[in-house]
């Protein structure tokens, strides 16, 4: 093993932008901290900002923000709402928002996968904010679903790692190597 420097992400994650309304218009921004806290029986995720994000503004005031997995073909959008700040730029049509129950939190008509979260709790670290939310609807492409099951493939989620400091990148995924909760019983029927 080798012992890498503090600001390493030695594995990917996905990344995500989140919506919210800030002064009646749609504001993004970009999260590589970002995840799935619990499935079931309801669904809650987090995302970590910095604190000086314009979007904390519009989550904290709103009570509501949406949840957008972009794909590879949403790259260069993903990146450039994270690059500039929604307190000198206006963001709201850089996408085509849309809106599901709560007229609070735009989605985004390009990316595959959009989520509308309830925020049900604020943490605060040094420098960071992690906003926890409840999904209450999800929104999936119809041509990213396959007799009811998700195609990852063609969701194709845009993934991020930190190579370093100031050093990140963009990945694809890959293809399915094995099945979740199967796997594992191979060696539990030897044991």
């Amino acid at each position: 093993m080798v012992k890498v420097k503090t600001g390493t992400l030695p594995f990917p994650v996905p990344i995500c932008i989140a919506g919210t309304m800030i002064n009646g218009k749609a504001n993004y921004a970009t999260y590589g901290s970002f995840g799935l806290l619990s499935p079931r029986p309801e669904m809650y995720i987090y995302i970590g900002s910095q604190e000086s994000r314009h979007t904390n503004t519009g989550i904290k005031e709103n009570g509501y923000f949406s949840v957008n997995i972009p794909s590879e073909e949403q790259m260069q959008k993903t990146d450039y709402v994270g690059l500039v700040s929604g307190h000198n730029t206006d963001k709201s049509t850089i996408f085509n928002s849309f809106f599901g129950s709560v007229d609070k939190a735009p989605m985004i008509k390009e990316c595959p996968v959009n989520m509308l979260c309830k925020l049900v709790k604020t943490a605060d670290l040094p420098n960071r904010e992690i906003f926890f939310g409840e999904v209450l609807e999800s929104y999936v492409n119809k041509e990213c679903i396959n007799n009811g099951i998700l195609n990852f493939e063609k969701i194709n989620p845009l993934l991020f790692t930190m190579n370093g400091p100031g050093n990140a990148s963009y990945w694809k995924l890959g293809n399915i190597v094995g099945d979740a909760y199967k796997e594992g019983k191979t060696i539990l029927k030897t044991k």
